[in-house]
């Protein structure tokens, strides 16, 4: 499902030049914006003020492979980790959340509609020792 050109990581870091992706809902799913909102140091400061933003927004940002913990050498080990932890979900491109990074996104790239499917459950930081 690989196609060419840059990634997107759709569970980057809060991060200057990053794009808002989603937001948290209470209900621990991911509420995806219709439009990219570019981070600046100013949302990234007050964002901080209430804790650590990864918590309450998702942010997509350039995906940097071999940079990234996750990477495996040739895809991005979250999302293989969540397909094979989710079976029932199933590869279609119907009725698929709008997104405004599909085209480019990592995930997408690798697994089609099964990863739109589970990225709405995807928060990136949900620890709560820190």
């Amino acid at each position: 499902m690989e196609a060419e050109g840059a990634k997107l990581c759709p569970s980057a870091s809060c991060s200057k030049g990053a794009s808002l992706l989603g937001i948290v809902r209470n209900n621990r799913t991911v509420a995806l914006l219709d439009t990219p909102v570019k981070i600046t140091e100013d949302f990234i400061e007050k964002a901080e003020e209430l804790g650590e933003p990864e918590k309450r927004f998702r942010f997509a940002d350039k995906c940097v492979k071999s940079g990234c913990s996750q990477w495996t050498g040739k895809s991005c080990g979250i999302m293989n980790e969540l397909v094979a932890s989710n079976p029932s979900v199933v590869s279609t491109d119907d009725e698929l959340p709008p997104c405004f990074i599909r085209r480019s996104c990592r995930w997408y790239s690798q697994e089609g509609g099964k990863a739109c499917k589970i990225c709405l459950f995807v928060i990136t930081e949900s620890r709560t020792d820190v």
